[in-house]
């Protein structure tokens, strides 16, 4: 008996994709010159190649438009699900709201530094202070912080919790080396200045979101670094830490700018990035490798000298005595499981590395229907 090789069914499933295919088909057209637009313009907004030569940096194949578009859709979707738009609502919700507003108790630019633009905001809890102060690196830019004043309602949140909330304005148009030794003169000036504020200067913590939790990563390892160089170089001129020597060098200059780092009591790192080559290359393989904010932060070689995790494991392997009182006493780290601009690896990845080095506390917690992780719920962590 011949076997049957069309059922009903079968051919009603292909008439029906059949039909979906002709009744799109005058939709096709719209919509792929909408999408090859709307990656060009970014392209052409995003991309530092373009100012040379705008044509030529142009994504023609449509597959790579594509996978372009796609990550430009999901990095709109974790805006939108995360922190921009909740702290535009916030912002927006303290600026017209009358009866609900919580007092605001900041000091505002207060000269922390010898350059002008050393400015930050203080805000002291009017009761039932508890001593411990968060300095909180604001913005998901590497070279300064946007918009500091964005964050000012969640600061007040976490003032009105009992903590002293430094608000620094760090950063210019310059390199992540420029921000990072701008946050290191706050936190310096944060230390040196607590007990006249009321606050424990052995209880400060720093906090960081997105580019700033990469940074206040950075920074905590500016001590054990530092210590690392000073006795290997006892030992052997040059010593390097990292596979790569240029990467090393670029580690060692920047450690070299942080001088007398201070040893912080706690890190809240919220939807970081802390190996920056694994970036690098989930951008690349999303088609985005010029258009993102680490590609005009960091230089090519340089990529692992910008990796608190690759940092920490090399430390730990190339180290035969590592005093754990160089690092902070705890650390927390937040993130969203569906968080596609930094994925929940880079998290996990650093969670494990502070582990093994034998940070004392480390915890790790993980939103499992979020995107991008909205920083003013640090006061329900």
């Amino acid at each position: 008996m011949a076997r049957k090789l069309w059922s009903w069914r079968t051919c009603a499933w292909y008439v029906g994709v059949l039909g979906a295919a002709l009744a799109l088909l005058p939709f096709a057209v719209p919509i792929t010159v909408l999408g090859y637009a709307v990656v060009w313009i970014y392209t052409w907004t995003h991309d530092p190649r373009a100012r040379k030569n705008f044509v030529k940096v142009l994504p023609v194949d449509p597959r790579r438009v594509f996978r372009c578009g796609q990550a430009l859709w999901a990095g709109m979707l974790d805006g939108l699900g995360g922190p921009t738009a909740a702290l535009v609502w916030a912002f927006v919700a303290a600026k017209l709201s009358r009866s609900t507003r919580a007092q605001d108790t900041a000091v505002r630019d207060i000269q922390y530094g010898p350059l002008a633009k050393h400015r930050l905001d203080l805000f002291v809890p009017l009761s039932t202070a508890t001593g411990a102060v968060v300095v909180i690196f604001p913005g998901y830019r590497w070279s300064r912080t946007k918009r500091a004043r964005m964050y000012r309602p969640m600061a007040q949140t976490l003032c009105g919790d009992g903590l002293f909330v430094v608000l620094p304005r760090v950063g210019s148009q310059g390199s992540p080396a420029d921000a990072l030794e701008d946050f290191h003169v706050a936190v310096q000036w944060v230390v040196a200045n607590a007990a006249n504020f009321g606050a424990d200067a052995a209880r400060v913590h720093v906090m960081g979101c997105g580019a700033g939790a990469h940074l206040c990563a950075m920074y905590s390892l500016a001590a054990p670094l530092r210590t690392w160089y000073a006795q290997a170089d006892r030992m052997a001129r040059g010593a390097q830490l990292l596979a790569s020597a240029e990467a090393d060098a670029a580690l060692r200059r920047m450690v070299k700018r942080i001088r007398h780092p201070q040893r912080v009591a706690g890190l809240v790192l919220v939807s970081g990035v802390y190996d920056v080559v694994a970036q690098r290359r989930y951008e690349t393989d999303r088609c985005i490798e010029h258009l993102t904010a680490a590609a005009r932060a960091f230089a090519t070689g340089e990529e692992e000298a910008w990796s608190p995790a690759l940092a920490v494991r090399a430390l730990r392997r190339r180290s035969a005595v590592l005093p754990p009182e160089l690092f902070p006493r705890s650390v927390l780290l937040i993130h969203g499981r569906l968080d596609s601009t930094f994925e929940l690896a880079q998290s996990q990845r650093m969670f494990r590395e502070l582990c093994a080095v034998g940070v004392p506390d480390v915890q790790m917690k993980i939103y499992a229907n979020l995107r991008r992780v909205d920083p003013p719920w640090l006061s329900r962590c």
